[in-house]
């Protein structure tokens, strides 16, 4: 179980400066989610997935208060990871995962990962850089996405991870120069490991220039649920955005 924050903007700025005074509280939870973080940026004109990650956690690390602080995008992921039962805690195995120009992180756990081999294409397998079932799941979803396009993929992929297989979420967020992509999927039967109420509901806001999408477990109950079952996708573009069925 891990947290995710995102943002796509209209101009390039810093963590620090989209998510305001409230993003200490939520580097706080990696006191919990305390296995490492990761930051990839992309900008929506020209973009280059560009990244860094430590397995200290966020609240520890003097990397991520840089980063926070220095590093202005117009599109954002950061993680915060828990591991998995059964998956190491090294910097390979940290989100977000990266292929070309698209970066992708993920909340829950898909069990066990090699279950979902059988959607990745052979040439995507030879190219896993980490153990985790989170990358499998990514390239499945790139695996889809040559025969039916990035977002349908992602619907794809999701309807066929929730019909076939063990899962407690399988949340995701995906960044791309021009979309950026929320998925709420998880198992109800999977409250046994929630920490706080709603723990795998997505929430966002548009306000101030930018849309923001953030796991619970912080503040922002004012801001839009992203249900079960529904996936957010923004153009960024003109921050436009439409909710699907999956």
């Amino acid at each position: 179980m891990c947290r995710l924050l995102a943002y796509a903007s209209t101009e390039p700025a810093t963590l620090a400066t989209i998510v305001g005074p409230t993003l200490s509280d939520f580097v706080e939870l990696s006191k919990e989610h305390k296995h490492g973080w990761g930051v990839t940026t992309c900008a929506s004109i020209g973009g280059v997935q560009e990244r860094e990650r430590d397995v200290a956690p966020a609240v520890e690390s003097s990397l991520f208060a840089e980063v926070a602080s220095s590093k202005p995008s117009d599109g954002a992921l950061l993680h915060l990871r828990l591991a998995s039962k059964g998956l190491a805690i090294d910097l390979s195995n940290n989100h977000p995962f990266i292929h070309g120009d698209i970066s992708f992180m993920h909340n829950g756990t898909i069990r066990p990962a090699s279950s979902i081999e059988h959607l990745v294409d052979a040439d995507l397998m030879g190219q896993l850089t980490s153990t985790t079932d989170s990358e499998r799941y990514f390239f499945a979803i790139l695996s889809a996405a040559k025969k039916v396009g990035l977002i349908d993929g992602i619907a794809a992929t999701v309807k066929e991870i929730a019909s076939t297989s063990n899962y407690s979420a399988i949340n995701s967020i995906t960044l791309t120069p021009d979309f950026l992509i929320a998925v709420c999927q998880y198992d109800e039967k999977e409250q046994s490991e929630w920490t706080v109420p709603f723990h795998y509901e997505l929430r966002f806001t548009k306000e101030d220039g930018a849309i923001k999408v953030a796991s619970t477990g912080w503040g922002h109950d004012d801001w839009t649920p992203l249900t079960n079952g529904k996936m957010l996708v923004v153009n960024r573009a003109d921050l436009s955005y439409k909710i699907l069925d999956i």
